[in-house]
């Protein structure tokens, strides 16, 4: 092969060397950033098994408040703990799907039941919260998440799914 003749195939393989290397590069990154975001639901969703959580979200699940004027009358100040925990756990998982930090695809496999179970019970006291002081952003990324989540089953089944109303555990005491 003469030098002009490897000089003309140089001159091809250097732009077609650097393309690749920037697809690949391209590629790497996007494969980052879809592991980041799946580190990012995943630190948060570890929080979801701790013993604390676990005992918050029995309590909201459970409870009977079928209105804000009933959870005003009977709640206790660990009613409104457990409210808290639990809102603040779905809405950072809600504004993280809002931003698109987090996918509605590992969301739903991780959380979608017990999405389904806490929104219908923090609902009606939400709701009222709004409508009383007036602040009607309270609670929406929580709001959000059990929407999207609604729609995508909707989705993936062709049907709308049925609300989850009841209790996520029946908690009995030893003998019962």
């Amino acid at each position: 092969m003469s030098f002009e003749a490897f000089q003309q195939v140089l001159s091809v393989a250097a732009p077609l060397a650097i393309t690749l290397g920037v697809v690949v590069a391209l590629l790497n990154l996007r494969n980052q950033y879809r592991l980041r975001q799946i580190d990012t639901v995943m630190r948060l969703y570890s929080h979801f098994g701790e013993d604390t959580f676990v005992r918050h979200f029995i309590r909201v699940t459970n409870w009977d408040y079928d209105t804000y004027d009933a959870y005003l009358e009977r709640r206790t100040e660990d009613d409104y703990i457990s409210l808290t925990v639990v809102t603040v756990f779905f809405e950072g998982m809600g504004l993280l799907l809002k931003r698109k930090l987090a996918p509605i695809d590992l969301i739903d496999d991780l959380l979608s039941g017990p999405i389904l179970l806490a929104w219908p019970k923090a609902r009606p006291i939400w709701v009222g919260f709004r409508a009383q002081y007036g602040v009607p952003a309270a609670a929406e990324w929580f709001e959000f998440l059990h929407e999207a989540i609604v729609q995508r089953l909707a989705k993936l089944e062709g049907t709308q799914p049925k609300a989850q109303t009841g209790p996520a555990f029946q908690v009995t005491s030893p003998g019962e």
